[in-house]
This record gives structure tokens, C-alpha cells and sequence, in this order.
């Protein structure tokens, strides 16, 4: 078919950031809208991929491409849910061997 999706060999690593929301949904909304801020402005520079909340709305997930994880762990300190600590954040790392060109473009 001469279709390729998988990833050059020089491409930044790719995250999941699981949120989890530890405080009531009241709570989290007063926060929310500088989280969003927060998370144009990282999308901005070039790390966000993606990002939305869970169905149903315990959370959220972020996809982020960062060239390493300690970098993502300075977003996730930075993200004001966390400092307003409302919610709970996990870091996993993947190696995805195919992917839509179009979401890391």
C-alpha cells in the first residue's frame, strides 16, 4: 500500500498523563480555567499533543512528546491542578511504533 506511520528515529517520546481528580468537581472547576491557560500555553511550545477529560469526569489524560520524562514532570508540577493539588497525576512513557503523522505535526 506504500503507507508508513511509524515514528522517524529522532522523534521526541511520546507520554500519557493520567489526572486524577482528588478533590470535588466544584473544587476542580475554580481551578480549570488556568489549567486550561496553562496547557494552551504548553501547546504552544510544541509539547501538547492532545488533551480532554475523562468520560466520565474523574479526570483528564494529556498526550505530550517531550524529549525526556523530566520534562514532562516540570509540566506536571507547573499544571495549576497540581499545586492547587485537586488532582493526582501519573506519567507513563511509551514507545509507539505507529502513529497518525497528523497528531505530532
Amino acid at each position: 500500500m506504500g503507507l508508513d506511520n511509524s515514528l522517524p528515529s529522532d522523534a521526541s517520546p511520546l507520554f500519557t498523563v493520567l489526572i486524577r481528580y482528588t478533590s470535588p468537581l466544584t473544587e476542580v472547576d475554580r481551578v480549570a480555567p488556568e489549567h486550561r491557560s496553562y496547557l494552551a500555553e504548553v501547546f504552544k511550545k510544541g509539547y501538547l499533543v492532545a488533551s480532554g477529560p475523562m468520560v466520565p469526569r474523574t479526570g483528564g489524560i494529556l498526550w505530550i512528546r517531550a524529549p525526556h520524562r523530566e520534562m514532562v514532570e516540570q509540566i506536571v508540577r507547573d499544571d495549576p491542578y497540581a499545586r492547587a493539588k485537586v488532582a493526582l497525576f501519573e506519567i507513563l512513557e511509551f514507545d509507539p511504533k505507529t502513529v497518525l503523522p497528523a497528531l505530532l505535526s
